[in-house]
């Protein structure tokens, strides 16, 4: 029996029964994967089910629990530094528009929260904010400014315009994620007073795009 044999149902056991710890997988409808190390990508929570694959499959497994790899100490892929960096962009400045949530956000470690971002524009002209649907936030030590953590997992892509009139106030969804991007973290963002940052884009036209982003913004992090 092959390693793919024995992953294949517990692979499939996990999407099929714990479908929330699996987000990037090889396909366990495919009679023959290809060779070892098979690359898994799990929950930020899912902890003890990186532990138990990596007992059982060892090096023939990759594992990676939320956006950083496991076992604890285990060097990545490819350095860490890209996932704390700042988020691109000059700050969105107080003359153009005011941003706040919409609603205190607080959120369980290691859960993600769909939360909204209300944006009301001070300009005299249009703000034409570019998404896939929602704006993603990144999470920061509000002390140091330092990214420390966000979302992770696969996101749809579509283009989806919101417009906010000069004047005008609307709600923009948000996507508040508390994975950990530091090994000294933990695999999650631990309870606490923490910031998030919102990038923004503002596709002026087809082809002027300028990156900005938010002011930082409260979050609690929970038990």
């Amino acid at each position: 029996m092959t390693v793919w044999d024995e992953l294949r149902p517990v692979l499939t056991w996990l999407r099929d029964d714990h479908r929330e710890t699996l987000l990037e997988f090889p396909d366990p409808r495919h009679g023959e994967g290809q060779p070892p190390p098979y690359q898994i990508t799990l929950a930020p929570t899912a902890v003890a089910v990186a532990e138990d694959l990596h007992r059982r499959f060892g090096d023939n497994v990759q594992l990676t629990v939320g956006r950083l790899p496991y076992p604890p100490g285990r060097q990545p892929d490819r350095p860490l530094d890209h996932l704390i960096r700042q988020p691109p962009g000059e700050l969105l400045g107080p003359q153009q528009a005011e941003v706040r949530l919409d609603g205190p956000a607080i959120v369980q470690s290691g859960a993600t929260l769909r939360h909204g971002l209300l944006m009301r524009n001070l300009t005299s002209r249009v703000l034409p904010i570019a998404t896939n649907g929602n704006v993603t936030a990144v999470v920061l030590d509000p002390q140091t400014r330092q990214v420390v953590g966000g979302f992770a997992g696969a996101q749809i892509m579509p283009l989806i315009m919101f417009r906010v009139a000069p004047g005008n106030t609307e709600r923009i969804p948000l996507l508040i994620g508390t994975a950990s991007f530091r090994p000294d973290l933990g695999y999650t963002v631990p309870p606490g007073s923490w910031g998030i940052q919102v990038p923004l884009d503002l596709e002026w036209d087809p082809y002027t795009r300028e990156r900005r982003r938010t002011p930082v913004l409260p979050l609690t992090i929970t038990t």
